[in-house]
């Protein structure tokens, strides 16, 4: 009855903030609100005077800097997972050298409806992801983009994000590979294992600012379900998200291969994480529990997993880790790949509430990909394990996997009917 009460409440308060964003989202559509700086691509390549002043503000641009040429080009906004994104060029001349800077624009996405830009919001991807590069660009320099200009519009979640272009790196497509190099399996692990040590434990006035999802967002996610998922599936989903968002470090909390450059060669580049809007606190695994069985081609996760969870650990170790033991990693490791299914396996939380067009089908597709890696990743699974941690049989546990799998399984042929 408690629970139910506290279900109750939990609604009356979100569903006001759900009405209150999808007015402020349809109004700015309408009308545009005013902001402080570009909204998007096309207003970017209008505002020349006001992000050059920016650039020489931030030291970026020389403050004598004569610019010769302002180009604004697009970046293809077909794929799913990308804002709406350039690629700024400036040609200038400075103490008698001609010199170009190139920087990565990214913006709110400008396609969508509606409602799917009021979930966006209602995730808080943006202030999330404003939120990291404002306070942790210094010290995170060396696995993020330099954050050059951060702007925000806390009410209609527009933002602003200017950073360095990362030229000399190269990324991986989604899914779109073969195996990856042994070289940049080893750079993804370690640059994982030093943003996770580098805040480990940190009680900081700075880390507080990073969000955690509490228990009663739980508790909506499962009274979305309740009716349409077994009592196992949803105890999986609570249990599983609590472990997981337990204070350990700050994750990155969307750490696909999609989402990080590597180097082009060994004078050129580094590694890098990039779109920080799903970071939050929490256990340091599930970013790698992602990253291995989301990123890696099916063949490539089963051969190199097992070894790849010892060496980010020994990563963890070597960057000052000290309080923290295998065994508590590897049984993290087996509740991270739980949180894993039930995220793929809910409601507007993986992508599709801002898919349309060809967006559809590209998200269908990668959403049959993660599926048929999950598939693989639970048909060799430790179900004893899991009834164990939580108190269930065997039969039950296995029935709720299978049920989490099918829910996929069914999302993704919808969207391709």
């Amino acid at each position: 009855m408690l629970k139910k009460l506290k279900i109750a409440f939990i609604w009356t308060v979100y569903m006001p903030v759900v009405f209150f964003t999808y007015c402020i989202v349809w109004l700015d559509r309408k009308i545009k609100f005013r902001l402080s700086f570009p909204r998007d691509l096309v207003e970017l390549a209008k505002k020349d005077s006001w992000c050059i002043a920016e650039l020489k503000a931030n030291g970026v641009l020389p403050t004598d800097a004569f610019v010769i040429s302002y180009k604004v080009t697009s970046l293809n906004q077909d794929m799913i997972f990308r804002s709406n994104a350039g690629v700024l060029e400036i040609n200038y001349t400075a103490k008698g050298e001609q010199k170009t800077l190139r920087c990565f624009a990214k913006f709110a996405p400008t396609s969508g409806s509606v409602w799917n830009k009021t979930i966006f919001n209602l995730q808080l991807n943006h202030i999330k992801e404003i939120a990291f590069n404002q306070y942790f660009a210094d010290d995170a320099c060396d696995f993020i983009p330099k954050v050059f200009v951060a702007k925000l519009g806390f009410i209609t979640g527009n933002l602003c994000l200017i950073t360095e272009c990362m030229d000399d790196c190269i990324e991986y497509k989604d899914s779109i590979y073969e195996n990856l190099t042994t070289v940049h399996l080893d750079m993804a692990l370690k640059g994982m294992a030093t943003l996770h040590a580098r805040y480990w434990r940190n009680k900081s006035e700075r880390v507080q600012k990073i969000l955690a999802i509490k228990d009663d967002t739980l508790l909506l996610f499962d009274s979305i379900v309740s009716s349409s998922w077994s009592k196992s599936a949803r105890k999986i989903l609570f249990e599983s998200w609590h472990t997981m968002n337990e204070f350990q470090t700050v994750v990155h909390g969307d750490s696909r291969i999609g989402n990080m450059m590597f180097p082009k060669d060994e004078n050129h580049g580094r590694f890098v994480l990039l779109d920080w809007q799903a970071v939050r606190k929490g256990k340091a695994v599930y970013d790698l529990a992602y990253f291995l069985i989301l990123s890696l081609t099916m063949e490539n996760r089963k051969h190199v997993e097992e070894s790849a969870i010892v060496v980010y650990y020994d990563y963890l170790v070597a960057n000052g880790v000290s309080d923290y033991t295998k065994e508590e990693m590897m049984n993290d490791y087996r509740h991270a790949c739980l949180c894993i299914l039930v995220l793929l396996s809910l409601p507007y939380l993986s992508g599709e509430a801002s898919a349309e067009g060809n967006g559809v089908q590209v998200f269908a597709w990668g959403m049959n990909a993660w599926r048929e890696k999950m598939q693989i990743k639970f048909s060799e699974f430790d179900y004893a394990w899991l009834a164990k941690n939580y108190s269930l049989t065997e039969t039950e546990a296995r029935d709720a996997v299978n049920e989490m799998l099918n829910v996929i399984d069914k999302r993704v042929k919808s969207l391709t009917n």
